[in-house]
Order: structure tokens, then sequence, then C-alpha cells
């Protein structure tokens, strides 16, 4: 041990170090045993300083041999951590590489949106704040001229009210006068229901006069149809019996010779020649006249019937019209508002055969290009497009500057 170490362990056990005066043999007997035992506890100190030296270098060594094995598992462990730190740096790398690739653009272009959707609502909300302070400010507008309006109304009205009152005394004469007149009326009222009833009685009576007179007048006319067709037949056949006197040759005897079944021949043996063709001539013309008016009453009786919406009335009239006179000059116009009869009930089937007739039977007439645009027309009306288009568009090549020609145009259009 090092004297140095000797002396502080000395000084440690609290027993002191003996100096050389103590150790010197020259002071006599008395003082031997007192440096003996000092020396003998110095040498126990000493023994016990080296056993304590000896298990601190044995802690010391085991202390050494854990710092090592610390040193070794903290170095292992730092390694570890260290792996760890650089494995988890390399996948944050990655994940944020990955971000930075995939998602960071995704996210900067929602920016974008976000932004652009933030602007073009703050100028949303501008353009709606400058409109509400227009309105704010029309609205103030209003305000202050319905302001001045109702000032001036309430002066007005002031002013009426002045007026009004100076005109009390006359209101209440008014209105004794009007109390006058409303008894006046009220009897007036009084007389003038009594007098209706009596006309209405009266007109009740002449209204049933009138149906008297109306059945009448259609039994008048059945009776003159009647005899009209009777004094056709008979002006056909004095037709007949004038054409066979004209047409039969002289006999040998000095007279015609009448044609094989005709009435002529029947009376020949009776003086019957020239002279009765001559007495028929005026009353054939007397006939043909009769005729030609009762055909044109029979039109306009039956146009009239349509006219009023009698469409069924009408259509009966028209057809027994053109039974009976289907070579009259009415008879095209008379075909005419037959399909215009059926077109008015919405029978368009029937409607477009009897227009159709008018074209086939009486091409010159006025009323065909009339009857060719309402053949269209009904042909649109059943939805068949295809023969609609085709008539009208035959109405407007046949017929170009006719009124039907422009109609015709106009639905084409609608239709296209």
């Amino acid at each position: 041990m090092h004297p140095r170490e000797e002396m502080r362990g000395r000084e440690v056990r609290g027993t002191p170090t003996p100096t050389l005066p103590q150790l010197g043999g020259g002071r006599g007997r008395g003082h031997l045993e007192p440096r003996t035992s000092n020396l003998v506890a110095a040498l126990i100190g000493c023994a016990l300083t080296t056993v304590l030296l000896a298990g601190c270098f044995a802690q010391q060594s085991d202390l050494v041999k854990q710092e090592k094995e610390l040193s070794a598992k903290i170095a292992k462990d730092r390694a570890d951590l260290d792996r760890l730190i650089s494995e988890t740096s390399a996948k944050l790398n990655q994940e944020i590489a990955t971000l930075r690739e995939e998602e960071l653009p995704a996210l900067r272009g929602s920016m974008d949106k976000g932004s652009n959707r933030f602007e073009t609502m703050q100028r949303r909300l501008d353009d709606v704040e400058n409109k509400s302070a227009a309105r704010l400010n029309v609205i103030e507008k209003i305000q202050h001229d319905q302001a001045n309006l109702l000032k001036a109304d309430r002066d007005r009205t002031q002013e009426e009210l002045a007026k009004l009152a100076g005109h009390d005394k006359t209101l209440e004469q008014l209105s004794r006068t009007l109390t006058d007149l409303s008894a006046k009326v009220d009897t007036d009222a009084k007389l003038t229901s009594d007098h209706l009833v009596e006309v209405n009685k009266s007109v009740s009576s002449v209204v049933k006069a009138l149906r008297t007179v109306g059945e009448a007048i259609e039994a008048r006319e059945a009776e003159q149809d009647r005899r009209l067709d009777e004094v056709a037949n008979a002006l056909h056949g004095m037709a007949a019996q004038a054409g066979s006197v004209k047409e039969g040759k002289p006999a040998k005897d000095g007279k015609r010779a009448p044609r094989p079944n005709s009435p002529a021949g029947a009376g020949q043996g009776k003086g019957a020649g020239p002279a009765s063709a001559v007495v028929a001539a005026p009353a054939l013309a007397s006939v043909e006249g009769q005729a030609a008016d009762s055909e044109q009453k029979a039109y306009e009786q039956s146009l009239q019937r349509f006219k009023d919406g009698d469409y069924d009335g009408a259509r009966k009239r028209f057809a027994d019209f053109l039974q009976r006179h289907p070579d009259s000059k009415f008879a095209s116009n008379a075909q005419y508002w037959l399909g215009e009869c059926y077109y008015g009930v919405k029978d368009y089937a029937q409607a477009i055969e009897a227009f159709d007739r008018v074209s086939r039977s009486y091409p010159d007439s006025p009323k065909a290009p009339a009857a060719l645009l309402k053949k269209g027309f009904a042909y649109s009306a059943l939805n068949d497009r295809g023969r609609a288009s085709s008539t009208l568009k035959h109405v407007v090549e046949a017929y170009p500057r006719s009124p039907e020609a422009t109609k015709a145009k106009e639905k084409l259009a609608q239709l296209q």
C-alpha cells in the first residue's frame, strides 16, 4: 500500500500517525507500552485497511465487469436503436415521398378548388351585397315616394272631408229624394213584374203558335218537294216526248213517224204531233225555272242548318240534295259542306271520303282547293302525318296562289 493511502486510512480510522520521537527509544520504559499498543493498533488498522481494500478491489473488479457488460448492452441497444431509427427514418422518408408524389398534388388541387370556390363565393357575396345595397336604395326611394304619396293623399282626403262636411245638408236632401225614388221604383218594379208575367204568357202562346206554323211550313215544304219531284219527273217525260217529236221522220201519209216505245206513238191516232211539242216548250221552261229555284232553296236551307250548328240535320239534307240533284250547279258545294258536317262531328274518316269526292267528281269546282285542304286537316286530326303532309303539299303545288295554299304552308310548318 502506498504510504499516503496508509496515512489516509489512519486519518479515517482516527488513529494518529506515530512520529519519530514517539518511536524513538530514549524516553524510558514508561513510554514503551503505549507505543507498543499504538503499534499494535496501527498494525490492526493496517490489516483492516488491507481487508477493506481487498473487498474494495473485488467490488471494483465486479463493478468494472458490470460496467463492461452494461457498456456492451448499451452498445448493442444503441446499435438496435440506431438500426430501428434508420429503418423508421427510411419508412418515414418513403411515406413522405409517397405523400409528396401522390397525395400532395391532390391536396393542392383540392386546396386550389377550395380557393377558387372561396373566391367565387366571395365574388357572389360582393355581388349580393352590391345588389342588396342597390335594392335597399330602391326600397328607401320607394318608401320615400310612398310617404310623399301618402302625405299627398292624406291632404287630399282632408280637403275632401272638409268639402263633404259642407255638403251634409245636400246629402240629407238627396237621401230623402232617394227614399222617394226607391218607393217609386218598388211600385214600378211590381207593375213591371206583373207586366212581364203577362208578356211571358203571351210569348209562350206565340211560341206555341210559331211551332205550329213551323210544323205546317215544314209539311208544306215537304209537299212542295214532293210536287217538285213529280214536276221534274213530268218535265223529263215531256223532254223525252219533245225529243222524240223532233227526231221522228215523215210518214207516207204526210205525218212524222213516232219513235218506238215513245209516248208520241201512243197518241198517233189522236192527232199528237209538232203542235203538242210547241205547247210543251213554255211549260218546260217554267218547270225548269221552278226546279232551279227549288234546288237553290233546298241548298240554302241545308247550309243554314250547318251554320246553326245542326251538323246531323245539315248532313242529312246535303246527302238528300246530292241524291235528288246530282247534276245541280250547287252539287259541288253540297258535297264540300257534307264533308264539313262530318268534320264538325269529328268523323274524320267520312270527312276525308266526302272531301275526296269533291276533287274526283268536281275537279274544276271553286271548292276543290278548300276540300283538298280540309282533307289534309282531317288526316292530321287522325295523326296520319305522312298523308297529311302529302295532301297539304299537293294543295300548295296545285293552287299556289290560293288562300288555301297559305293555310297549307302554315299547317305544314306546324307538322314539322
